[in-house]
């Protein structure tokens, strides 16, 4: 009889702990075929009984995530990050999911912990860089009109595209049919192609597009070429009526293409010679003059998620894809590409730094390099996903998709419209390309004319219309005029910036500083190059790791050369003084550290008076930001080193480096520091200068004054 009671218990034990096994393999099966919303209830029943169950309190995180349920997300990721098998991601998820919500300071700390486990991911560092500044986004708010248009349905509404006298989107809205078939993922009918004639918020109703063109699953976006008469569509992978799936068994995304001769009748589409069963093809946007097709994919090559890649025309063909690089991509997703008529590629990505989900960025081919990628901002850009944006520059009217009227749920089309412009630029010499304090500018349009005069920085800004042709006049004495004819009917979302050169001389790069790893001595591009006074990012390096700018500036600076995963190192900018023009050239090596992230650009320094090794007042504000910090990042440790200028003798400066760092060790200690995390305190007297002020150079005050100084940077990280 015994035996039979322990087996009855074991039957009771087993039973619940069958059940909930069950629960969990049908949510798998949900989860793997994409299928979110029905493996949410499996999942969730499963926890409500077994709270330790790990990989299902995961997926169901992923499922809100992937269902753009921001709070239920934000809820469940809370629970996963304290699960002992929680991964790194998980708490990127968490800091995004925070972000989403509004809340920065919390998911701060969650990016923060995300890219001290995850040091190769740029992403992390690039979020904790949008929270500290992300009041920035919101500089030209007020200058924009967003509005909702009618025509969206309850359903996702997206990817508006100028066609005609109209836009064609893509719309998972009901359809009155016998038998409508869902989206697995959505819980909502396949996407079909609409066109809509309007302009702003005035359209008729949304009839179907080229029934023709689509199929029993997901078409769109489409994208067309500059005459409309070519068509690039995004649709599941259906060829000749024939579903193929990946070997994973997905159903993914390919671009097909079609011509039209005229009227409604389109050719038969043509696949993209890229696609591929086991990677999507998706997004398409062509350059106005045709010649280069962008698209996005997370095809072999990419550097995380979903990259834009770009085809040039060869013939009937394309040339093999190429990856954009570092400067676009990042290891999140870079999607829906747009192209405008100046060349202007936008796109939007989650792992540049944004406001949250996806922001809508910008950037400029400059033939060896793109630009680094702007924000567009508040507005345009919001806390939920955004993206898909157009302009229609014969209305002054753009479109972006964004699902912010939902609560992070189904996609909507919305219109904006800029609500002033301002004419910007700068007057520089010819020769050096050096601004032009004083210079006079003067703006003409119709029958108003504006003059202005440039400050030390040689820039100018007017108020200006839309729809008018302008000319814009620059000119100084000694160094003649220089007149730019110009029409506002081509500006897009943003102000045109323009540059007047005055004198004779073609203009050249004043000032190159090439990038390069210490080691390899490979170019770094990307690596970002800050002015130290004014703490501002004035550019970063391109393909071939060099920064290059036409204006050298009169008094010496000081600037941070930095990159992810090296030390920040110092420059010190020669400024021109009284000197002739000439080009200045530089080579920075940093030195890898990979151990210190996300710290490794962190960098302070603090100055002091001729022959004093006192911590003097302007330098108090500084080593009390160290202490905090310090305080606050138990687990990070600093490295001190002091200089002295070259002049007394070089053992007298060594010994008075010396007492600078112990000065400024024990002013860090008595602000509550714990000694354990100064832990290399060095000193290198006038053997380590920052200019050329040896002995018996012609050297001012001020430039000595550079070499007075301690550098404090972080050496090792610990998880506290």
């Amino acid at each position: 009889m015994k035996k039979y009671i322990i087996s009855f218990l074991l039957l009771i034990v087993m039973l619940p702990a069958m059940a909930q096994k069950g629960l969990v393999r049908k949510g798998d099966y949900h989860y793997k075929m994409m299928a979110y919303p029905r493996a949410i209830p499996f999942y969730t029943k499963a926890i409500k009984k077994d709270s330790t169950l790990q990989e299902a309190v995961f997926k169901l995180a992923d499922c809100y995530r992937l269902t753009n349920n921001r709070q239920m997300a934000e809820q469940w990721y809370a629970k996963a990050v304290k699960m002992p098998s929680a991964l790194p991601l998980h708490k990127f998820y968490y800091g995004q999911a925070l972000m989403n919500n509004g809340k920065f300071a919390q998911a701060k700390k969650w990016m923060t912990d995300f890219v001290l486990d995850n040091k190769g991911d740029g992403r992390g560092q690039a979020f904790i860089k949008a929270i500290d500044t992300y009041q920035s986004f919101f500089i030209d708010s007020s200058n924009y009109a967003v509005t909702k248009l009618d025509i969206n349905s309850t359903n996702a509404d997206f990817g508006a595209t100028l066609y005609q006298e109209g836009i064609v989107f893509a719309s998972s809205r009901e359809k009155t049919e016998m038998i409508e078939r869902k989206h697995a993922w959505t819980n909502q009918p396949f996407l079909d192609l609409y066109y809509s004639r309007g302009k702003e918020n005035k359209f008729r109703a949304p009839e179907a597009f080229s029934p023709d063109l689509q199929t029993k699953l997901n078409d769109g976006p489409v994208a067309f070429n500059k005459k409309g008469d070519e068509i690039w569509l995004t649709r599941n992978n259906i060829e000749s009526g024939k579903v193929h799936k990946s070997s994973d068994k997905i159903v993914k995304l390919k671009l097909f293409r079609s011509k039209n001769s005229g009227g409604s009748e389109w050719s038969k589409l043509e696949p993209f010679p890229f696609n591929s069963d086991n990677y999507s093809c998706a997004h398409a946007a062509l350059s106005p003059d045709g010649q280069r097709l962008y698209f996005s994919s997370d095809m072999p090559g990419t550097k995380g998620g979903m990259d834009i890649f770009m085809c040039t025309k060869q013939g009937n063909g394309w040339s093999q894809p190429l990856n954009l690089g570092d400067t676009i991509n990042t290891r999140g997703n870079e999607v829906f590409p747009v192209v405008m008529d100046d060349g202007t590629l936008y796109y939007s990505s989650d792992g540049l730094a944004g406001l949250g989900g996806l922001d809508i960025f910008f950037t400029r081919d400059l033939g060896n390099r793109y630009t680094v990628p702007l924000n567009v901002g508040y507005p345009i850009n919001t806390y939920d996903d955004d993206f898909s944006m157009v302009y229609d520059m014969k209305n002054k009217i753009g479109y972006l998709s964004s699902n912010r009227g939902n609560r992070g749920f189904d996609d909507d089309i919305y219109t904006f419209k800029k609500k002033s412009i301002r004419v910007k630029g700068i007057v520089v010499r010819k020769e050096d390309g050096t601004p032009i304090k004083e210079a006079k500018v003067e703006l003409k349009g119709g029958d108003n004319l504006q003059s202005f005069t440039t400050q030390e920085n040689g820039r100018f800004d007017f108020p200006a219309d839309f729809d008018l042709k302008y000319i814009l006049k620059g000119s100084a004495e000694g160094l003649g005029d220089s007149t730019v004819n110009f029409e506002t009917s081509s500006t897009y979302p943003g102000d045109p910036f323009i540059r007047i050169e005055l004198g004779a001389k073609s203009a050249e790069f004043a000032l190159s500083i090439l990038v390069i790893d210490a080691e390899t001595k490979e170019p770094l591009p990307g690596s970002m190059i800050r002015d130290d006074a004014s703490q501002k990012d004035i550019g970063s390096t391109d393909l071939t790791g060099k920064y290059t700018q036409p204006i050298v500036p009169q008094k010496d600076e000081q600037l941070i050369i930095s990159m992810a995963g090296y030390r920040p190192k110092v420059l010190m900018l020669k400024g021109q003084g009284s000197e002739a023009p000439k080009n200045h050239e530089y080579v920075v090596e940093l030195v890898k550290a990979s151990s210190v992230t996300p710290y490794e650009n962190w960098f302070k320094i603090i100055y002091y008076d001729l022959d004093k090794f006192n911590v003097r007042d302007d330098a108090h504000k500084v080593l009390d930001e160290v202490a905090e910090f310090l305080k606050e990042h138990t687990g990070v440790k600093i490295s001190l080193s002091s200089s002295t200028d070259s002049r007394a003798t070089k053992e007298y400066n060594e010994r008075l480096s010396q007492s600078r760092s112990k000065s400024a060790r024990q002013y860090l200690i008595e602000k509550g520091v714990n000694p354990k995390q100064l832990a290399r305190i060095s000193w290198t007297g006038e053997s380590v200068l920052v200019n050329n002020c040896g002995d018996e150079s012609p050297c001012t005050e001020e430039m000595h004054q550079l070499n007075r100084r301690t550098e404090m940077m972080v050496i090792e990280v610990k998880n506290d």
